[in-house]
C-alpha cells in the first residue's frame, strides 16, 4: 500500500496504538482455517538443507523447537512430539513483499476505526521493523465510548480472525511501539502520559528493537534496561555510539517526534491466499476464497462503493494460472452471493489441476443506486432479473456456451389451479371411450387425489398439437389461472387423456373455447 507523509496539528489528545504481528510471516500465507488450528510451523534462514530457524510459531515452540536451530534437528523434534497423524511441520522462508501486502490489507480494515493508520519506519535506513501497524486513536475514543473500549473491539475484531497481536498504547507513537514487544496477546499494555516514560525505563534492552550491535556493546557495560542507557553521559554516549542511537532514544523518552507516513488506501483490491497441500475440491477452494471475499465486502463498505465483477486467479504448481470472472447482475457487495456465483464457475471449469495459491482482484467501482425496490416488477427489475439468469447460466455452462437470453412465449407457469368436473356435453365424439386394440394394456381410471399428478407429462412437445384421432379423456379438468399481479392474465383447463392407440398423453385448450391439444406425453 503506498504512503504519504502528512503534517497536522491534532484537535485533540494524541494516542497511538501500536499493533505488533509476531506471526506475520505464518499468519499472511495461510488461510483463516490453518490461522484457526494454527500448525506448528518454522520460519528459516535460507532454502538449503543447512537452514536455521529463524522465527517459530506457539505450536512449534510447544514441540520444544527454538530459534536457532537446525532444521533437521526442528523435524527430529517434530516427529519425536507431535502425534502419529499429526499435521507436517511447515516450512517457510522469508517472503518480504507478502507481509508488506497482508499488512496493508490489515491497515486497510483499521481506517474502520481511526483515520491514521501508519507503518513504523526502521531505526536506521535499510534496517528491519517488526510486523505490526500503529494507529492514531485519540480522535475516535469518543466515537467508540472511550479508549478502554475502542481497543477492546480492535483486538476482538482481531482475535475473531485467529491472528496473534500484541497491543500497547502511550501519548507518544515510539513509546507504544516499544512496549508492544513486552506485552501477551491477552492484556494490552496502555499507559497514561505520566506511565509512558517510567513504563519505557523498565524495558528490557532485548526486547528494543535495536541493532544487535548496539544491544551487545550495552550488555558488554553490565546494562540490561532502557532506563540504564539513558542515564549514561550524553556527551560521552554520542561520541562512542551512532547518532541514530541517540535520536531514536529521544524518541522513546518522547523528548523527540517520530516522523511518520500515513498509508493510503489503494485505488484496487488484491488480495491472496495460499493453501499448504494443493488442492482441487471445490468446497476447500470456496473456503480459501472465503477471507478474500470478506475483505473485498469489507473494502467496499467502507467506501461505500459496489463492485460487479472481479477476477479470481487460481495459481498452480506444474501450469498457468486460471483466470475465472465472476460477475453479478447488480453492482454490490454481497459476499455470500459471490460464493454462490464462484461456486457455479468453479463447478463449470471442471477438471482443475490442485490449486497452491488463490487470488482476488478487483478493480471497476461504481456508487451504489440509492432508493428501495418497487412493489410490483418493473421493466428495471425485469431487466436485472434477466441480468442475473444470463450471468448464472454463464458462470454454470461458459461465456461460449450463453450468449444472450431471449423471451419466448410459452405455457404460463402454475400459479393457482381448481378442479372441474367434465361435462357430458363438451366434446362429444372425443367422449365415445373406443375400443381397446389387441396386446393393449388399459388405463386405470386414476384417483381424484392423483388426478393432479397424472396428467403432468414426462415429455413435453416443442409445440401443442391437434390429435389424429379422437381421444379418451380421463377423469377431471384442472383449470390452471394467472394470479392478478401477472403481467399477462391467461387461463386454460388441462385435462388426461389417452390415444387411440392407448398412449397417456396431456391435453390443453383455452378456457375461452376451442379444441383440446396434445401438449405433452407421460411415456
Amino acid at each position: 500500500m503506498p504512503i504519504e507523509p502528512t503534517s497536522r496539528s491534532p484537535q485533540h489528545d494524541t494516542y497511538w496504538l501500536a499493533l505488533r504481528f509476531p506471526e506475520a510471516w505464518f499468519e499472511c500465507r495461510c488461510s483463516e482455517e490453518e490461522r484457526h488450528y494454527r500448525p506448528p510451523a518454522v520460519l528459516l534462514d535460507g532454502n538449503g538443507r543447512g537452514s536455521r530457524v529463524a522465527a517459530i510459531n506457539r505450536a512449534a515452540a510447544g514441540l520444544g523447537i527454538a530459534i536457532g536451530q537446525s532444521l533437521a534437528w526442528a523435524h527430529s523434534l517434530h516427529r519425536a512430539q507431535a502425534p502419529v497423524n499429526a499435521t507436517p511441520l511447515r516450512c517457510l522462508t522469508v517472503e518480504q513483499r507478502a507481509v508488506e501486502d497482508w499488512l496493508g490489507e490489515w491497515g486497510e480494515w483499521a481506517l474502520a476505526y481511526t483515520s491514521r493508520v501508519s507503518r513504523p519506519p526502521p531505526v536506521q535506513p535499510g534496517g528491519e521493523t517488526g510486523a505490526g501497524l500503529l494507529l492514531e486513536i485519540g480522535g475516535s475514543t469518543a466515537l467508540f465510548g472511550g479508549l478502554e473500549i475502542l481497543v477492546s473491539r480492535l483486538l476482538e475484531a482481531l482475535k475473531s480472525c485467529h491472528l496473534v497481536v500484541q497491543a500497547a498504547g502511550a501519548p507518544h507513537p515510539r513509546v507504544a511501539w516499544a512496549l508492544a514487544t513486552a506485552v501477551d496477546d491477552e492484556v494490552p499494555w496502555l499507559c497514561r502520559p505520566r506511565e509512558q516514560l517510567a513504563a519505557v525505563s523498565q524495558l528490557p534492552l532485548a526486547l528494543v528493537d535495536w541493532p544487535s550491535r548496539w544491544i551487545d556493546r550495552f550488555t558488554e557495560l553490565g546494562l540490561r534496561r532502557l532506563g540504564e542507557v539513558r542515564r549514561l553521559p550524553r556527551d560521552g554516549l554520542g561520541m562512542r555510539t551512532d547518532p541514530l542511537l541517540l535520536a531514536d532514544l529521544d524518541r522513546l523518552f518522547a523528548e523527540r517526534d517520530w516522523p511518520l507516513a500515513d498509508l493510503v488506501p489503494p485505488a484496487r483490491y488484491a488480495r491472496e491466499v495460499s493453501l499448504w497441500d494443493p488442492a482441487s475440491q471445490v468446497d476447500r477452494l470456496l473456503l480459501l476464497a472465503r477471507g478474500p471475499l470478506v475483505g473485498l465486502s469489507d473494502f467496499l463498505r467502507r467506501r461505500q462503493l459496489a463492485v460487479a465483477d472481479f477476477v479470481v486467479w487460481l495459481a498452480h504448481e506444474d501450469r498457468p494460472s486460471t483466470r475465472l470472472e465472476v460477475a453479478t447482475a447488480e453492482p454490490g457487495r454481497d459476499e455470500p452471493l459471490w460464493q454462490e456465483q464462484l461456486r457455479l464457475r468453479l463447478e463449470s471449469a471442471g477438471g482443475l489441476a490442485p490449486v497452491t495459491r488463490l487470488r482476488v482482484e478487483a478493480e471497476h467501482f461504481v456508487t451504489p443506486r440509492s432508493g428501495q425496490g418497487s412493489l410490483f416488477a418493473d421493466a428495471d427489475e425485469r431487466g436485472r432479473d434477466e441480468r442475473a439468469l444470463f450471468q448464472r447460466l454463464q458462470a454454470r455452462l461458459g461465456r461460449q456456451a450463453v450468449s444472450r437470453v431471449q423471451g419466448a412465449p410459452d405455457l404460463i407457469p402454475m400459479r393457482r389451479s381448481r378442479f372441474h368436473s367434465l361435462p357430458p356435453h363438451q366434446d362429444p365424439p372425443s367422449r365415445r371411450r373406443l375400443p381397446k386394440p389387441a396386446g393393449a394394456s388399459p388405463l386405470s381410471r386414476p384417483s381424484p387425489g392423483a388426478l393432479s399428478e397424472a396428467f403432468r407429462p414426462l415429455w413435453w412437445l416443442e409445440k401443442p398439437r391437434h390429435p389424429d384421432a379422437p381421444v379418451h379423456h380421463h377423469g377431471q379438468i384442472e383449470r390452471v389461472e394467472t394470479g392478478w399481479w401477472a403481467t399477462v392474465e391467461e387461463s386454460a383447463d388441462y385435462c388426461a387423456g389417452e390415444l387411440a392407440g392407448g398412449r397417456a398423453v396431456c391435453l390443453r385448450r383455452e378456457r375461452a373455447g376451442g379444441d383440446w391439444q396434445v401438449i405433452g406425453l407421460n411415456d
